[in-house]
C-alpha cells in the first residue's frame, strides 16, 4: 500500500471510492458530512497530514443535492490544506456546472468559469468524460483540469457483450467526440445525426434511416429525449443505448428500456451502470 496517498470518499462517491483506493494501492477514508438543523453541513476529515489527498466526489442529485456536494468538497479541500495535507487532488466521476460556458443574457452566471476558479485549490482536477460545449478542451478556462476517457472501457464492453454486425450512431454533432474513437478501435462504421433543440425537453433528430443493429452513444443521458428521437430512425429490431453518465431524470431509464438495452458508467450509481470508471481513476494515483 502506498502510505503517502489517501483516497477520501465524499458523499457522492461512496459507491466507487473504495474500489479506486484498492486498485491504486492507497489508504482509504471517508468525509464525515453531518447536517445541522438549519441544513448547514458540518464537515470532518480524517487525518491527512503529510499525505497526498485524493478527494473523490461525483456531483449527481441524491440524498445530498449537487450544491451540498460542492460545499462538501470545497470545505474538505480547504480543511485538508489547513491540517497539513501534502498535495490535494480531486477525482470527479461526474462533474456538474459545465453546461453554462457562455453569457447569453445580461447578468447570467458563467458557471463553468466560476467552478474553475473555485477549484484552484486543487493541484489537479480529473474529470470523467466532461460535458464540454463551446470549449473543446479544459485549456482555455480550467487549466488544472484534465479529462479522463472511457473510450477503452466502452470499447471493451461492446467487444465482450454485443455481436457484430452493428453500426455506431451519434445523435448529434457533439457526440462525435465519443463515437469516432470507439468506432476506430472497433473497426466499424458510424453515422452522426443532426439535432435541432427547441427547448430543454424538446428536440428533433434527423438523418437517414438506419436498418442495421444500432448502438447509439452519447455522453449524458438526462431526460433521454435525444436518444429516443434518434431511435425513431432505427428500423432494426435491436438497439443499444450507451451513455457515459446516466442521470435518468423524468423516468428516462424506463422509457429507454422499452426501446432497447441501456448501458452507462458507474460515475452515477444506477441499475444500468455496466461501464467501470474506477480503473481509469486508479491509474491516475498510480
Amino acid at each position: 500500500m502506498k502510505r503517502g496517498n489517501i483516497v477520501v470518499a465524499c458523499s457522492g462517491s461512496l459507491h466507487i471510492a473504495k474500489s479506486i483506493a484498492r486498485k491504486s494501492g492507497s489508504s482509504y477514508a471517508e468525509v464525515k458530512a453531518e447536517r445541522f438543523p438549519d441544513t448547514e453541513l458540518r464537515i470532518t476529515l480524517p487525518n491527512v497530514k503529510g499525505k497526498n489527498v485524493y478527494l473523490v466526489q461525483s456531483f449527481y442529485p441524491g440524498e445530498k443535492d449537487i450544491n451540498d456536494k460542492l460545499v462538501e468538497v470545497l470545505f474538505s479541500a480547504y480543511t485538508a490544506r489547513e491540517t497539513g495535507a501534502r498535495k490535494i487532488f480531486l477525482l470527479c466521476p461526474y462533474l456538474a456546472y459545465l453546461r453554462e460556458d457562455k453569457r447569453f443574457e445580461q447578468g447570467e452566471a458563467i458557471s463553468a468559469r466560476i467552478l474553475a476558479k473555485l477549484f484552484k485549490i486543487f493541484k489537479k482536477v480529473y474529470v470523467v468524460e466532461p460535458h464540454l460545449h463551446r470549449f473543446h478542451s479544459f485549456k482555455n478556462f480550467f487549466p488544472n483540469a484534465e479529462k479522463v476517457s472511457l473510450t477503452d472501457e466502452t470499447t471493451s464492453y461492446i467487444q465482450k457483450n454485443i455481436d457484430k454486425p452493428y453500426i455506431l450512431v451519434g445523435p448529434d454533432s457533439e457526440s462525435q467526440q465519443w463515437v469516432s474513437p470507439i468506432a476506430k478501435k472497433l473497426n466499424v462504421k458510424y453515422i452522426i445525426l443532426k439535432k435541432k433543440r427547441f427547448h430543454s425537453r424538446k428536440v428533433k433528430v434527423s438523418g437517414k434511416e438506419i436498418r442495421e443493429k444500432a448502438i447509439i452513444i452519447d455522453d449524458i443521458i438526462s431526460t433521454g429525449n435525444t436518444l429516443l428521437e434518434a431511435a425513431k430512425l432505427v428500423k432494426a429490431k435491436q438497439i443499444h443505448f450507451i451513455g457515459m453518465h446516466g442521470i435518468f431524470s423524468e423516468n428516462a431509464l424506463n422509457k429507454l428500456r422499452k426501446k432497447g438495452k441501456v448501458i452507462v458508467s458507474n460515475s452515477i450509481p444506477t441499475t444500468a451502470s455496466k461501464l467501470d470508471c474506477t480503473s481509469e481513476l486508479a491509474k491516475i494515483i498510480k
